[in-house]
């Protein structure tokens, strides 16, 4: 009885297409630039990180579940003199014990030290945002890139009639078979990338819905790259997935500048998203020299 009381308090569901304005209401804001921010992870990713939501006194509460531990994000909305009631509510949940809350920017933790002096904070390196300038990415111009040109330069030599196009519905299937045969090369490796192939199907089913663009590289033919994302606010746009086939020098890096130039003209900033800790991906994401990086901190509210 007890628990079924506290569930109706909450009030926790699945994520449905027709949840985005609402959701976009609290996250789509000039000062929110995290991928965290994008309802696009939030839909695609929901069954594998068992992502529900609520709103409880104007706060936009989002429950997460990875390695088998349930964890809060930060609550996006409502006025920060709510927040020990909100908080109060979440502690109910969980049966009084205390719980985690991964996710949360500067401004999310000045609200919280604010209102919780009492709350420690722990810098969460690994989920740290890569945000670029676009115009950077899609000229690649200056000596920080004149690596990286050369790439573009040889992938363009060597495939002189390659053909960059926009993902839509002529080429939805051959973008999920790519993603498909992307990550069953690969998934032995790593499972995880079971989910993300289920994600990508998702985004892909569901791309005029989810606001999504995206690119696709065609050489002889075949897509052997493609790369979408979502904009999330008046100058910044979050980058979902990026995949290529890594036996054609310079293609990763094509992809990139095209995907920049061509899709994201409206555009300040584009949000890379995080490294998760793999030190390969830390590696190129630091190559492309982000303009600055979104920090993220994780905290438990005892």
């Amino acid at each position: 009885m007890y628990l079924k009381e506290v569930l109706f308090i909450l009030e926790l569901k699945k994520i449905t297409l027709a949840d985005r304005p609402l959701f976009e209401s609290y996250l789509s804001r000039p000062d929110q630039r995290g991928s965290e921010c994008a309802f696009t992870n939030l839909f695609v990713w929901q069954d594998c990180y068992g992502i529900y939501w609520t709103v409880v006194h104007d706060f936009l509460v989002i429950k997460v579940k990875r390695n088998e531990v349930d964890f809060f994000l930060q609550p996006f909305g409502g006025k920060d003199e709510d927040l020990p009631k909100l908080f109060a509510e979440i502690k109910e949940y969980h049966e009084g014990k205390p719980f985690e809350i991964h996710g949360i920017y500067d401004d999310g933790k000045e609200r919280l030290e604010k209102a919780f002096p009492e709350m420690e904070f722990i810098e969460d390196r690994d989920r740290w945002d890569y945000v670029y300038l676009r115009e950077k990415l899609a000229s690649l111009s200056g000596r920080k890139y004149h690596g990286k040109k050369n790439h573009y330069n040889a992938f363009k030599k060597e495939y002189p009639d390659y053909v960059y196009e926009p993902i839509g519905p002529e080429n939805y299937e051959e973008c999920k078979a790519f993603g498909d045969e992307w990550c069953e090369k690969r998934v032995g490796e790593d499972e995880s990338l079971r989910c993300e192939q289920c994600a990508i199907h998702e985004a892909i089913d569901n791309f005029e819905a989810l606001g999504l663009r995206g690119g696709a590289i065609r050489v002889n033919g075949k897509i052997e790259a493609f790369s979408f994302g979502k904009k999330i606010n008046d100058d910044t746009a979050v980058l979902h997935v990026e995949k290529a086939n890594p036996d054609i020098r310079g293609i990763y890096a094509a992809i990139n500048k095209e995907f920049a130039e061509h899709a994201w003209g409206d555009v300040v900033y584009l949000n890379r998203e995080e490294d998760m800790g793999h030190e390969g991906l830390r590696t190129a994401k630091e190559s492309y020299h982000p303009e600055f990086m979104i920090k993220k901190y994780s905290s438990v509210f005892k």
